[in-house]
């Protein structure tokens, strides 16, 4: 497994996903969180925080508000989300009407669940206070308590399959063919041969056991900054993600998640045998979480290679240029160490 990476800077805390590093436009003024407020009926706005305890980045924003009714998250898409957004609610609904534990979404009077705030779309969520699963993962009952929530979260969408028109993941194949072209595209890159010899090997498996590449409805989306937990409840964030996938999706996810937020690997080891357990997956199943774990790293080494060329220096404090781009070379690195460990001979000896 790779190395552990220290914190570089305090100005940095959560490495090249810090949210002190996005740039983009977003300036809510106390009128449009009202007016949002209103469309929902939630009570009348009594103050809001943008980004409230939140360190690590993501592609949607968040304001906090607190009304006259209680505590809300308001969660803001680009305009032409409507479709997502409209399909999360339903799952929503679906899953709220089941129990499962994940903040809820609120519709407006009539009906629609987001409204066109600023060149955005805004939804509302019930608020959570919890903490982030990053910070307890290692804890034995947080990695059985996510894990229980993913099994739970399969099975209510395995019911329901029929009545909510989930998107399909593509093959593996093609994923692995479009990888190969993007890279190609932002040519010259280092590390070319791991990267090719990493998708080759994965589509060889995947070509070698297709039968153990079954697919259902998941969540897909099983980052650790998507779960919180609250007196051992845990709550899991963002539907919009969940679709057919191939079965190990969201163990491969949060694996390299894992790896990212450096837990050791023994705590790694630990999650992969409790997700086999409780999931009930074949031993022999292990060869797909490594071809999906390869993929998913080539992902991610190619969003690097991304954020590399296209980053604007300028709209940063000087002071911060040189520590990205060395959390950027040690995210580079790390991806590359944990591509050559799934390469070798016993690949998945930290899952035993």
């Amino acid at each position: 497994m790779p190395k552990k990476i220290s914190p570089l800077s305090p100005l940095l805390f959560a490495g090249i996903d810090d949210m002190s590093l996005d740039t983009r436009p977003f300036a809510p003024s106390g009128e449009d969180i009202q007016s949002i407020c209103r469309f929902f009926s939630i009570g009348k706005l009594r103050h809001y925080e943008k980004e409230k305890g939140i360190s690590v980045s993501h592609s949607n924003f968040f304001v906090f508000a607190a009304t006259t009714q209680g505590q809300y998250a308001l969660k803001f898409y680009p305009l032409n989300a409507n479709k997502t957004v409209t399909v999360e609610y339903a799952i929503n609904r679906l899953l709220t009407k089941q129990h499962f534990p994940t903040p809820a979404m609120y519709a407006g009077l009539n009906g629609q669940p987001f409204l066109a705030s600023n060149d955005r779309l805004a939804t509302c969520y019930s608020y959570i206070e919890g903490l982030e699963a990053w910070k307890v993962i290692k804890q034995r009952d947080t990695i059985g308590a996510i894990n229980t929530a993913l099994l739970s979260l399969k099975n209510i969408l395995s019911l329901n399959a029929g009545r909510i028109p989930f998107l399909k993941q593509k093959n593996l194949i093609t994923t692995a063919k479009d990888l190969a072209q993007a890279f190609k595209r932002t040519a010259p890159y280092d590390q070319k041969d791991t990267i090719e010899a990493a998708l080759k090997e994965a589509c060889l498996t995947y070509q070698q056991h297709q039968q153990l590449f079954t697919r259902q409805c998941l969540f897909n989306n099983a980052n650790l900054n998507n779960f919180l937990i609250n007196k051992k409840i845990v709550y899991t964030l963002d539907l919009s993600h969940i679709r057919e996938d191939y079965i190990l999706s969201d163990l491969s996810s949060m694996v390299i998640s894992c790896l990212f937020f450096n837990v050791p690997a023994a705590g790694i080891k630990l999650i992969i045998k409790d997700h086999f357990t409780r999931h009930k997956i074949k031993p022999e199943q292990s060869l797909v979480l490594n071809t999906l774990v390869k993929i998913g790293l080539v992902q991610e080494y190619l969003k690097n290679i991304q954020r590399e060329k296209s980053i604007k220096f300028s709209s940063y404090p000087s002071n911060l240029e040189n520590t990205y781009l060395t959390h950027l070379s040690q995210r580079k690195k790390s991806i590359t160490a944990a591509l050559q460990v799934l390469s070798a001979p016993d690949p998945m000896a930290f899952a035993s």
